[in-house]
């Protein structure tokens, strides 16, 4: 899979033509470690960390990371299997001239005081005073930077809203933000799957079955019963999702474009809302596990020392003279950098949602899509969940198998485009602007973007050949929570704090937000939108609840009632990777 990833030609465009390589700080030093250092925090808690030093006298910046995924694992490979293991190559960053502190979370590891409790006040209160603490040390400088992959990305966020005055800067890796929204409650929509798989698997067992700690209350705390029993976005949510407008050091995010349901909303948010000297990266990959090979890509590891050496150490790398923001563009296969997020020449367009047939796909409507918006008085298409054919236990959800091999679009619906004239570069986020009618009184909408394939490259007999791009999700009687002070045109922002009923029957424009994508369809592909009241877990992200819907659901596409998806359409300039400045 690394090869498949890593591929020379792809990451090569990751860097600037001209990077400075020379500039950066080089390898002199051998690494010391001091272990199971114990800091008290101010509530009296005694937390542990590792202490990864230069064997040199003086005083070195320091690289924070901070998780519940014991420390004491850091000998193991950083390979998807052990996809906890989110800390980059602490010896490559030491030999730099850094000193590394690897720290265990309350209630975690070898902190074995306190109780974890995922992102809790206390928590963040002690991501401060480490980092307060690091930069006291006789071997510090007195700046702190930190590290780290999801967990250890989501930590960044926390520890930069409270603001420490000795946190220099942050290089929050595939970190999402908003727990509700980004992880637990995918538009009022229960996820369980991810947070009680991850919760078992690499919190839980990994106490209990793995290597034994010392601490037999580790995982105590359950987050997949605070999942369940907090189903609007409370108090409980509220504290564990940071204030971006809190943020006051310099942040490199770098997002990862698959992680669809997780991670990249975040990354894409804190951008746009930070005020401080900042940075964006948007990743290639295609499924979960590609992001820990990006991340400990040597391409990466160079990004990184040029942020930490600019920051850190005051070297001019000439990092921040250059364009804020690259963007891997899927399709071309290139990376490519740009002046502004969103970009600037977005041209937004509207695809419209119309009866068919497409002659693309076998499902229950083959419904098109089309550019010019529908004149019929009346059209609309219904259809009846649960299908029989749907499977919960099985994993297939909404897929079915068909010799063998599961079939994501045979019993949902589908509006596919006329092949393609040209490329089509689609860069940003997305609205999925639906009319839409139900039997009862909630219902849900699940929405996946898929780049189909020539017709060409499709097989007789077989699914439709593509790649889901991104995907996005509402929970209808959540739709009457919708803020519009923090709601944007690409992207609606609800509340979900009182979600109301809908009236059966009764025809509702919901406006759904699609996660952001980077895509340039070719020339006779298609666009396909996927759209049913579930999902599978063969072809999707979260593990959603389907809970005990029967019912019918009504899509309308007719004049008055012009179902169509917004894209962020950004015109041809001609650009070329050998063209690249």
């Amino acid at each position: 899979m690394y090869t498949k990833i890593l591929k020379p030609e792809i990451m090569a465009t990751m860097l600037p033509k001209d990077f400075p390589a020379d500039k950066l700080s080089k390898p002199h030093y051998k690494m010391i470690v001091d272990r199971d250092v114990f800091v008290t925090m101010r509530d009296g808690v005694k937390v542990a960390c590792d202490i990864f030093r230069p064997d040199a006298e003086g005083e070195f910046p320091a690289i924070y990371a901070t998780s519940a995924y014991q420390k004491d694992l850091e000998y193991l490979p950083q390979w998807p299997i052990f996809h906890f293991r989110e800390t980059n190559d602490i010896e490559w960053f030491v030999s730099r001239g850094y000193v590394y502190v690897h720290h265990d979370i309350r209630g975690s590891g070898k902190s074995v005081e306190g109780q974890f409790q995922l992102f809790s006040q206390e928590e963040q209160n002690d991501f401060y005073d480490m980092v307060e603490w690091i930069a006291k040390q006789g071997w510090c400088t007195g700046k702190v930077g930190m590290i780290g992959e999801s967990l250890l990305a989501w930590t960044q966020w926390f520890t930069a809203h409270t603001q420490p005055p000795h946190l220099a800067c942050i290089v929050p890796f595939d970190a999402g933000a908003d727990m509700y929204r980004d992880v637990a409650y995918h538009g009022g929509i229960m996820a369980l799957g991810f947070p009680a798989n991850w919760w078992t698997a690499e919190i839980r067992a990994n106490y209990r079955l793995g290597k034994v700690g010392p601490n037999p209350d580790a995982g105590k705390w359950d987050l997949p019963w605070n999942v369940i029993n907090h189903p609007t976005c409370d108090e409980f949510w509220k504290v564990r999702s940071p204030d971006f407008s809190k943020i006051k050091c310099p942040v490199y995010s770098i997002g990862i474009l698959h992680k669809v349901g997780i991670h990249l909303r975040g990354n894409i948010k804190g951008y746009e809302e930070l005020k401080t000297p900042k940075k964006l990266l948007l990743c290639h990959g295609d499924f979960e596990g590609d992001e820990m090979a990006i991340f400990n890509s040597r391409e990466l590891q160079l990004l990184h020392l040029r942020w930490y050496d600019h920051w850190l150490k005051g070297n001019d790398t000439g990092f921040m003279d250059e364009d804020p923001v690259t963007v891997f563009v899927r399709g071309k296969e290139v990376y490519r950098p740009e002046k502004e997020w969103p970009l600037a020449r977005t041209q937004y367009r509207s695809l419209y949602l119309g009866k068919g047939p497409s002659g693309a796909v076998e499902s229950l409507n083959d419904g098109a899509l089309s550019w010019e918006a529908p004149q019929e008085a009346a059209s609309s298409t219904s259809y009846d969940y649960p299908d029989p054919d749907w499977s919960h236990f099985s994993g297939l959800g909404t897929a079915v198998m068909e010799d063998g091999v599961p079939n994501p679009v045979r019993k949902i619906l589908t509006f596919t485009s006329e092949p393609l004239p040209e490329d089509l570069e689609v860069i940003g986020s997305m609205v999925l602007n639906l009319y839409a009618s139900s039997d009862q009184k909630d219902t849900d909408f699940f929405v996946r973007l898929t780049d189909q394939l020539a017709d060409d490259k499709q097989v007789p007999g077989m699914p439709p050949r593509g790649i889901m791009l991104t995907r996005g999700w509402l929970k209808a009687s959540h739709a009457c929570t919708k803020d519009e002070a923090k709601s944007l045109p690409y992207r609606p922002y609800y509340r979900s704090d009182d979600p109301q009923p809908i009236e059966p029957g009764k025809v509702y424009k919901f406006e759904i937000e699609v996660w952001t994508t980077s895509c340039c369809f070719l020339k006779g592909h298609r666009i396909r939108v996927d759209l049913a009241c579930y999902d599978s877990n063969a072809f999707d992200f979260g593990g959603h609840y389907y809970g005990l819907k029967v019912g019918r659901d009504t899509i309308y596409h007719d004049k008055d009632h012009a179902s169509h998806i917004v894209l962020p359409v950004i015109p041809a300039l001609g650009w070329t990777a050998e063209a690249r400045k």
